[in-house]
């Protein structure tokens, strides 16, 4: 797998183990052959797949925040095909109401609330008590 994406999955699958949400597994299939794109696929363990693709000419956080924002298009799959509520992560300031948003800004990727603007923590970096 291209270093690039898998330097940003591990970031995003890193929120997802610390906010105990759903893991998927990465398998290192190509799915476009565009020269400065590099994708995956990531499935979940009811066989649900998605492909995921960053950008080699994006900055990193740019790469970070859209790889974050494909796998949390995934994740909330995964949770609803799983009978769980499919909001991920959840916004610690409006509880049951609607995930966050992964942006990249000010050279960060941060999860913002998408209602406020406020950051609630870098992509990456993610734990229980942030969201909760």
């Amino acid at each position: 797998m291209d270093a690039l994406l898998r330097q940003a999955l591990t970031e995003v699958l890193r929120d997802l183990q610390n906010t105990s949400g759903p893991i998927p597994e990465v398998r290192d299939r190509p799915f476009d052959y565009d020269d400065d794109r590099a994708t995956a696929m990531v499935y979940s363990a009811a066989g649900f797949g998605r492909g995921v693709s960053a950008y080699r000419h994006n900055t990193p956080a740019e790469r970070l925040a859209s790889v974050a924002d494909q796998v949390q298009e995934w994740a909330v799959e995964a949770l609803w095909t799983a009978a769980r509520p499919a909001t991920w992560p959840e916004c610690p300031q409006h509880p049951d109401a609607h995930p966050l948003s992964a942006v990249a800004r000010g050279g960060r990727a941060e999860w913002i609330c998408p209602v406020s603007g406020r950051a609630v923590g870098e992509i990456g970096r993610l734990s229980a008590r942030a969201v909760s």
